[in-house]
């Protein structure tokens, strides 16, 4: 089950059918299963996250938290959770020139690939998390595949 929480308004036609797909789909495609939360929010939350978890004061797009535990109440694996900055990507959207629905998209399947165990710490590692996003973005209909910038 995909659990979701919305702390900001997200933007127009970008409903949780949708949002519970797109992160299925990403975990299908790695071969995972299990629950997993993301949680929609704004700039200020996410910079205080981004802080306390990884000492980087400013805001950044998405943040993963991989969790790897069974959760006691289900029995079911609890893969981790997501934090999207719906604000950050509204202005990378516009940076980009292309519709919010696809830069949240791209950062709903980035963050699901953390959860799933792929990082971009190396080369390699990008080189193989960017072949993953792609293969999976383009499953999902979408054709552009920038990619988020680290903060």
């Amino acid at each position: 089950m995909i659990h979701v929480t919305r702390k900001v308004p997200l933007p127009h036609g970008f409903l949780l059918p949708r949002i519970r797909q797109i992160a299925g789909a990403t975990f299908q495609a790695m071969g995972k299963s299990g629950d997993a939360s993301l949680v929609f929010t704004n700039d200020e939350e996410i910079q205080q996250l981004n802080k306390e978890y990884r000492n980087i004061d400013s805001p950044t797009d998405v943040l993963s938290f991989p969790s790897e535990e069974i959760d006691p109440q289900t029995d079911t694996w609890y893969l981790g959770d997501i934090i999207i900055s719906v604000e950050r990507a509204q202005s990378q959207s516009e940076l980009a020139k292309h519709p919010c629905i696809e830069e949240m998209t791209m950062l709903i399947v980035h963050g699901c690939l953390h959860l799933s165990g792929l990082d971009h710490s190396t080369a390699e590692e990008k080189n193989l998390m960017k072949s993953h996003q792609e293969t999976i973005l383009k499953s999902l209909g979408i054709t552009d595949f920038s990619w988020p910038e680290e903060n």
